[in-house]
């Protein structure tokens, strides 16, 4: 009985790796093969379309040498016979003799007062001559018809209107040059629909002097004719055209080489409606790219396109465009190529898909490893927050995963199961540390606290008693001293001094009242006990407090409520007794403050106003009077910037706001005296 063993994880990989090498090894040379086939293809049908343009360029050259030629020979017979430019009989018969023997469209011959001569050869064989001379009249054309001789004719037809010089291109850009030169292509001034080119030659006297100008036209349209013989049958097209896009000649007769209406200009490759018009403009847009040819789809097969520029030698930037049909050996290897493209893809995408099961296999443990890493550490990080939980690590491997990769899995699943152990004595350490840790803060903070609120009572108490001990001792002089007036003056007649003694026990004994009354209130602050309150009915106390308890200061106290709370309640959770003798201390100090200052042209003013101020109700009250010192200091406990004040009356104010959660803070009002206001939590 045999047992199955599992493999090894360097044999597994020693056999993908081979089937992996031998698949794409294959793919690639059979497409490496089907490269080159595909390249020999293309170079010979590039080779049979560079033979095909060749022929074009060569008839082309042969067919624009010949009005070269003729006007060489007509200006040849003019220097040795310049009496010829003066008959126009002469050398109108001249012009016929060539036109029939020579494949040319139009010779003429213009002189520099506007006089001109001219033969053209009709679409149905015959000739026409043109002639604007002085014995005919100047200023018109009169066509004559010939006879099979060359002899004239009665006039056909007279053109009027011409000009008195000569404005066409092949008279203008001659004269210009000084040389014979081919002139741009141009429109006839007698019949704006022909556009042709000629050649021409500046004719010149003994002493360098302009006896006109000679040239030889080749109709553009004829150019279309032989273009289109030259192209025959073969499927495609084949256009001339200038640099700047505007045709000259095509195959295709369909296609019109002017526009139509009265401006008669020539057509731009760019608006052709032609289904290869578009892929020829392209190649035209970039003329160096497409030196050799371009295989590209059509909807009616394969096509090799191609710029050739043409004419450099002649003067003349011309393009020759081709889209000449590829064989269908081209056609064929392209679609083979795409085959073994994809097949060569596919054999890579099956590499890729089993290399990467190889790789998950491996890395499904190692995987699973980082992430019980990762918890690992989050649980670490979590350790002063919440109780770390067990460390989990599953991963199922099958018994095709590797030797290795298997005893991998043991050994991380036993060092998890020995981290968890340790992680759970941990816990237990740290749930004892933390406990024993927290029974002795709540120790260390009921000590803290009973020590800081014997510390302030010390310093209330302390403060209270001095502020009770200043006026006794004061009234305990007074009475000496009155005690020492009377044995020593018990018969003298002196009431002022008397009085002045009176007024200071009275004022004293008034001043242990206030603070008995302020120390009153700070054990009232003590017990606070709350109730849902409205604010204005406090307001109300406090003016009826104002009005009967402080009659001299009662005009300058105003109370304001914002029109929204004459019909909305302000309420507050609070103890309205407590508020009222807090904002009445807020009030005292205000009137002592007004008290105290010089009489000045200002009047005293003291406003109280509730506001609402988003989650609050704000209490504010505002004075005129000297405002706060430089030196404040509000924020100490009994703190008062009076000579005679004991800072009960804000200390007060401050317990109140304690018990009420809320906050007094103290500015400069907008006349520039003192600000308080009571901020108190909104309630509804």
């Amino acid at each position: 009985m045999s047992q199955h063993s599992t493999l090894s994880l360097g044999q597994r990989l020693v056999r993908s790796t081979g089937l992996q090498l031998i698949l794409v090894a294959g793919s690639f040379s059979l497409l490496t093969y089907t490269l080159g086939r595909n390249s020999g293809i293309q170079q010979s049908e590039r080779h049979r379309t560079n033979l095909l343009i060749t022929e074009i360029r060569e008839q082309l050259s042969g067919k624009l040498r010949v009005p070269m030629f003729l006007n060489d020979l007509n200006a040849s017979a003019i220097d040795a016979q310049p009496n010829l430019l003066k008959n126009f009989d002469t050398l109108g018969r001249r012009f016929w003799h060539q036109l029939k023997a020579f494949p040319v469209d139009y010779i003429n011959y213009g002189a520099p007062d506007g006089s001109f001569l001219g033969l053209e050869r009709g679409s149905d064989g015959d000739v026409l001559l043109y002639e604007d001379s002085t014995r005919l009249g100047r200023g018109q054309l009169t066509v004559f018809s010939l006879s099979p001789r060359g002899e004239r004719l009665e006039p056909t037809e007279v053109i009027p209107g011409m000009s008195a010089t000569h404005e066409e291109a092949w008279y203008v850009d001659t004269v210009a040059a000084g040389r014979s030169s081919w002139s741009s292509i141009y429109a006839w001034e007698d019949q704006p629909e022909i556009h042709s080119v000629s050649y021409n030659t500046p004719l010149l006297d003994g002493d360098g002097q302009l006896l006109g100008v000679i040239g030889v036209d080749m109709v553009i349209n004829q150019l279309s004719t032989w273009l289109h013989q030259v192209w025959g049958s073969r499927d495609g097209l084949a256009v001339l055209i200038e640099a700047d896009g505007r045709l000259i000649a095509s195959s295709d007769p369909s296609i019109p080489l002017t526009t139509t209406g009265e401006s008669n200009e020539r057509s731009s490759l760019s608006e052709l409606e032609h289904s290869f018009a578009e892929m020829l403009h392209r190649i035209q847009q970039t003329p160096g790219d497409a030196s050799q040819p371009q295989l590209l789809r059509h909807k009616d097969g394969a096509f090799l396109l191609q710029s050739t520029p043409w004419g450099s030698d002649l003067g003349l930037d011309w393009i020759l465009l081709t889209a000449s049909s590829a064989n269908e050996e081209v056609t064929q290897a392209g679609l083979t190529l795409a085959v073994e493209v994809g097949a060569a893809v596919l054999a890579l995408g099956f590499t890729l898909l089993l290399n990467r099961s190889l790789i998950n296999r491996i890395l499904q443990p190692l995987s699973a490893l980082q992430r019980a890493s990762q918890t690992t550490e989050q649980q670490i990080n979590q350790l002063e927050d919440a109780q770390p939980q067990a460390l989990e690590y599953r991963c199922e491997l099958d018994q095709n995963s590797g030797q290795e990769l298997l005893d991998l899995n043991v050994a991380v699943q036993s060092m998890v199961k020995a981290f968890n152990q340790l992680t759970q004595n941990l816990a237990a350490k740290e749930q004892q540390i933390t406990r024993m840790f927290q029974e002795q803060r709540l120790q260390d903070e009921q000590a803290l606290t009973q020590m800081n609120h014997r510390l302030k009572v010390s310093l209330e108490a302390a403060a209270i008693a001095h502020e009770i001990n200043q006026p006794l001792s004061i009234l305990r002089l007074t009475a000496q001293r009155l005690q020492h007036q009377v044995r020593e003056r018990a018969e003298a007649d002196d009431p002022a001094e008397l009085l002045e003694a009176l007024q200071i026990l009275d004022d004293q004994a008034s001043r242990i009242a206030r603070t008995t009354d302020q120390m009153k209130a700070i054990i009232r602050n003590a017990n606070t006990s709350l109730s849902r309150i409205d604010l204005r009915d406090v307001l109300d106390s406090i003016e009826l407090y104002v009005n009967s308890n402080l009659i001299e200061a009662s005009s300058w106290i105003t109370t304001s409520l914002p029109s929204e709370l004459k019909r909305q309640k302000a309420w507050v959770e609070g103890d309205a007794i407590q508020l009222q003798i807090a904002v009445i201390n807020l009030v005292k100090n205000a009137v002592d403050a007004l008290s105290d200052q010089p009489p000045t042209t200002v009047a005293p003013e003291i406003v109280i106003r509730l506001e609402r101020r988003e989650q609050h109700w704000a209490i504010v009250v505002d004075d005129n009077g000297p405002g706060l010192p430089d030196d404040h200091t509000g924020d100490m406990p009994l703190y008062s910037s009076k000579p005679s004040g004991s800072g009960l009356g804000l200390f007060i104010v401050r317990s109140a706001m304690e018990g009420h959660n809320g906050e007094l803070t103290l500015g400069i009002s907008p006349s520039g005296g003192t600000r308080a206001v009571l901020l108190l939590p909104r309630q509804g």
